[in-house]
């Protein structure tokens, strides 16, 4: 094995594991490590790829996702609960929506299939020892079709966000349709509550909200707009608790669905057709999951990525 990067012991070790089960030989095996995203992405997990390369079969990349080694880093962020998430989406959700899809005769050929999402290999977690992997498709792989992941400054297109409502939209109908069918599965999705106003309201953490809050409110000229400004100072000490209690599942009943929770351009890669037109959309990290109105991941998109004119016309896409 070969490394650029620090990959942990039993990072290594599983990825032994989904060699094997790819084909594999050990003898004639080799892996290479490499970042697998640009510094300053995967500030609560780090990304690795891992390049599997042998003599006699094609090479296969993965991207590994796992902790900090280090305690104080992961409490930081609640970097284990966020992980012990994401593993419950790729490990029994999604593979869910998946089996629902296929035994009512929805599959990758139908347009009405929800598979945008990276396949998983492997998926790992003990709290206790602060270790959790995922091993994923790398979506970026020269042997499958290319995908982009767009610059998180620029202002996303209509045809982008588009693309991507659409596939919101399958993926709010799989929640539905495991309601109706397997309401068993349905109630544990109820229970994911919203984890981003619990990392952002931590000892460590909260004191960065007043200053953002302070930030927002200099937008407003006091003397001009002072119910804004005010507003915008007072949700200095209850932004976070606030938040939470808003976007509650319970609030849009009966129409509340899972939420990938954090859909924003870093989280969303974009395939395209030999003409250069959009063609499909892939979403990953979906490590703050939650149960709540369908509509917070559209507006989340096209208030914080999309280009403006969407905003007041992007309803009618």
């Amino acid at each position: 094995m070969t490394s650029t990067v620090n990959v942990p012991a039993y990072v290594q070790e599983r990825l032994l594991i989904v060699a094997k089960e790819e084909g594999f030989a050990p003898e004639q095996l080799s892996i290479q490590y490499e970042p697998g995203s640009k510094s300053g992405h995967g500030y609560i997990g780090l990304i690795v790829r891992a390049r599997f390369i042998s003599s006699v079969q094609p090479t296969l990349t993965v991207i590994c996702k796992f902790p900090p080694e280090d305690r104080q880093q992961r409490e930081r962020f609640n970097a284990m609960l966020l992980f012990e998430r994401e593993l419950f989406i790729y490990q029994h959700v999604l593979p869910a929506f998946e089996e629902l899809q296929l035994q009512h005769g929805i599959d990758r050929r139908d347009e009405t299939y929800f598979g945008n999402y990276p396949k998983c290999y492997h998926a790992y977690c003990d709290s206790d020892r602060g270790e959790a992997l995922l091993i994923l498709e790398d979506l970026l792989a020269p042997q499958r079709p290319p995908m982009k992941l767009l610059d998180q400054y620029v202002p996303v297109d209509y045809d982008h966000v588009r693309v991507l409502m659409a596939a919101l939209g399958r993926f709010n109908a799989c929640s539905f349709a495991l309601k109706h069918h397997r309401p068993e599965m349905f109630e544990k999705l109820c229970q994911l509550n919203d984890l981003l106003s619990v990392v952002l309201d931590t000892e460590q953490t909260r004191p960065l909200t007043p200053r953002n809050c302070q930030l927002a409110a200099s937008a407003f000229d006091v003397d001009k707009e002072p119910r804004h400004h005010r507003d915008l100072l007072d949700l200095s000490h209850s932004m976070w608790p606030r938040t939470g209690a808003h976007v509650r599942g319970a609030r849009a009943e009966p129409y509340a669905a899972l939420n990938h929770g954090d859909c924003w351009t870093n989280n969303v890669m974009f395939s395209y057709d030999a003409n250069g037109h959009v063609k499909d959309v892939c979403l990953f990290d979906w490590q703050m999951a939650r149960y709540g109105s369908p509509v917070l991941d559209y507006t989340l998109f096209i208030f914080l990525c999309g280009e403006l004119e969407l905003r007041p016309d992007g309803w009618q896409c």
